[in-house]
């Protein structure tokens, strides 16, 4: 069992929420966490569900909370039924049964928003059961996006994140003195040098490599400076970091001696990130590359692949590759015209989006992606996509965003991995 859902009518709700009863339960459970309603979750993945639910119960009795209950089940929707609606103190949901346990109860305990209850109220809809017989189509059609979230649920297709990882703090590195204050710009990057080579041996140490790093000064009149150093590839090389610190230096003018620097990574990458265009002309590698090829292609023959579109309503799946007919050749390269080409992530990133009302949808105003909030002055949209079938199925309503920056990004909100989160698809460059 994956989750255990533990609740009671007589506990206190929001912050009176007792914190060290949480801090009990963690003896028992390697994650817990407290959601909406006040239900506290524990998380059973590679545990014994049934007896983890009884020690958090007995920890909850322990606080005074003998009338406390437990679900456990697979899925969060069907543990959370499981603790809030039955008589029985601990109800384990046998596996495979999520969605014919929930199936009997009434949609209430989904907790539809007041429209959409009524609208269902109108259309006859009455269980969970019965939502969950419908055709995705035809709750799209006529519920819209969150109509086919709440629909999901009554399936007891429910991947909400319950248990997030904690956010890991960034490498820095910081210098401060108090005697003297520096000026010379040589003498700037030394210190500055010696705190490159901190922060990217913890980088490669990491496994990660940085797109962004913050020069701060402190400065003599008690003030700061912050300078937004950006490399055109991640990298985690403390050489490339330095040649891009001293182009900056060269076009900072800073109000007075500089007393300390701290140089922090702002974002980053996996080592497993998109490997840089070999055959642009920036690589002096490009010419050896295009002999590589050309004599792999005489060995080997067709190796050489071209991109090939479908009409898959998902971009991520649209593109197949497929080996190229003709032979390459030493055909002489034509720059195209300039164009914005989308650049889509490996996989769609969750990120934190503040919205506002525009008739009948949310339009996204800001998101948060990693430490930095970016404004958005104009989102187009939405452009909603729906299909699939059982568990595979998806819906989606997708804007295209301009930042404050100039920066074309595509975000969209959908239930693919978690019903209520937005996501970072891609941009445009």
């Amino acid at each position: 069992m994956s989750y255990v859902c533990l609740w009671s009518p007589s506990w206190p709700t929001g912050a009176d929420f007792p914190a060290d009863l949480v801090a009990s339960l963690l003896t028992h459970a390697p994650r817990v966490a407290v959601g909406e309603r006040s239900l506290v979750w524990g998380d059973a993945r590679g545990l014994h569900g049934g007896q983890l639910a009884e020690h958090m119960l007995r920890v909850a009795g322990d606080y005074g909370f003998e009338d406390a209950h437990a679900g456990v089940a697979m899925t969060p929707v069907a543990a959370e039924v499981a603790a809030t609606q039955s008589t029985t103190q601990l109800v384990i949901v046998k596996l495979g049964q999520d969605r014919q346990f929930i199936a009997p109860y009434a949609l209430r305990v989904l907790s539809p928003s007041g429209e959409l209850s009524a609208l269902l109220q109108g259309l006859g809809i009455e269980t969970c059961g019965a939502l969950a017989n419908l055709d995705a189509e035809a709750i799209e059609v006529r519920l819209g996006l969150d109509g086919v979230r709440l629909w999901q649920r009554a399936r007891a297709d429910d991947e909400r994140w319950l248990f997030k990882l904690p956010l890991r703090s960034l490498p820095s590195a910081s210098v401060e003195w108090v005697e003297y204050g520096l000026k010379d710009p040589e003498r700037l990057l030394f210190v500055i040098n010696s705190l490159a080579a901190t922060v990217c041996t913890s980088l490669i140490e990491r496994g990660e490599r940085a797109r962004e790093m913050a020069l701060v000064f402190a400065l003599g009149n008690r003030t700061q400076r912050t300078h937004i150093i950006r490399s055109s590839r991640p990298s985690a090389e403390q050489k490339r970091w330095m040649r891009l610190v001293r182009e900056a230096l060269d076009t900072i003018t800073l109000p007075d001696a500089v007393m300390g620097v701290t140089l922090r990574v702002e974002s980053v990458t996996g080592n497993g990130g998109a490997q840089g265009d070999l055959f642009d002309r920036g690589f002096a590698s490009a010419p050896a590359v295009e002999d590589a090829v050309i004599q792999l292609t005489d060995d080997q023959g067709d190796v050489v692949v071209t991109p090939e579109n479908s009409e898959h309503p998902l971009l991520e799946h649209r593109t197949k590759w497929t080996a190229r007919a003709s032979r390459t050749s030493r055909s002489k390269i034509t720059n195209p015209e300039p164009s914005l080409t989308l650049q889509l992530l490996p996989s769609p990133k969750i990120v934190t989006v503040d919205t506002e009302s525009r008739r009948d949808h949310e339009v996204p105003v800001r998101y948060l992606d990693g430490n930095e909030w970016h404004d958005i002055v104009e989102a187009a949209g939405p452009d909603r996509v729906s299909g699939g079938q059982w568990s595979s199925s998806y819906a989606r309503e997708y804007f295209r965003c301009v930042r404050e920056d100039g920066m074309m990004v595509w975000l969209f909100r959908g239930s693919q991995q978690q019903t209520k989160d937005w996501f970072l698809h891609g941009w445009w460059d």
